[in-house]
């Protein structure tokens, strides 16, 4: 048997909200159910409604179904920022780039930005290795001949070279408490590249315009 459903008795009477946001506005929401959820249970037209939340900065993605008889059921994933990209923007933990204002004090990522996936996933990487001594990054960059360096928000700022960057952190790590949290206050820099070892460039205090080079 057909059955014939005749369109106007199949009105939309409730829209669902499902997802967690923090920066997005419900106000924002409603305006744009209020324009673009037009029209009944089979034509409302879910690209154009999908279409106007992506508009909002912070929606990562969107996404609309029906659900029988007369519900719209929209799941919101909003951008989860884990750092800033180079002023100009703001990375998602997924290791995208988008463009929305935040207050929030974050670290700063600085290299290609074709690399900014590779970026979240080392910053994740190096973050675990250093939370053992209760430090994090403040900084990460990954140079043009993709060399990674980083400054924590102790304000060390150490140099892992090309390859074996995990390593050397670990290295870092083994050694702040033995010989470089004693100096934090004075260190210019940390240069883990050296195969057997680091050095650390000290600026002295009494003369600030001469640095102590000493390898470790």
């Amino acid at each position: 048997m057909n059955h014939i459903f005749i369109y106007a008795n199949l009105p939309i009477n409730e829209i669902l909200i499902k997802g967690q946001y923090q920066h997005i506005e419900r106000e924002q929401i409603n305006l744009i159910t209020e324009e673009y959820v037009q029209g009944n249970f089979f034509n409302v037209n879910l690209y154009e409604a999908r279409s106007a939340f992506k508009q909002l900065p912070w929606v990562r993605d969107i996404d609309l179904r029906r659900k029988w008889p007369d519900q719209l059921v929209i799941t919101i994933e909003e951008h989860n920022p884990i750092a800033r990209w180079e002023g100009i923007g703001l990375v998602n933990d997924k290791g995208e780039i988008f463009i929305a204002s935040t207050e929030d004090n974050l670290p700063i990522f600085v290299g290609p930005e074709n690399f900014v996936k590779e970026m979240a996933i080392k910053f994740r990487e190096i973050n675990k290795i250093l939370d053992k001594e209760l430090i994090h990054i403040s900084i990460i960059k990954l140079s043009e001949r993709l060399s990674w360096e980083i400054k924590t928000n102790n304000f060390i700022r150490v140099v892992l070279g090309k390859k074996n960057v995990s390593s050397r952190v670990k290295s870092f790590i083994e050694n702040y408490q033995f010989v470089l949290a004693e100096l934090k206050s004075e260190i210019d820099y940390v240069d883990m590249r050296y195969r057997d070892g680091f050095s650390v460039r000290k600026t002295k205090k009494k003369n600030k315009d001469k640095t102590l080079n000493s390898t470790i």
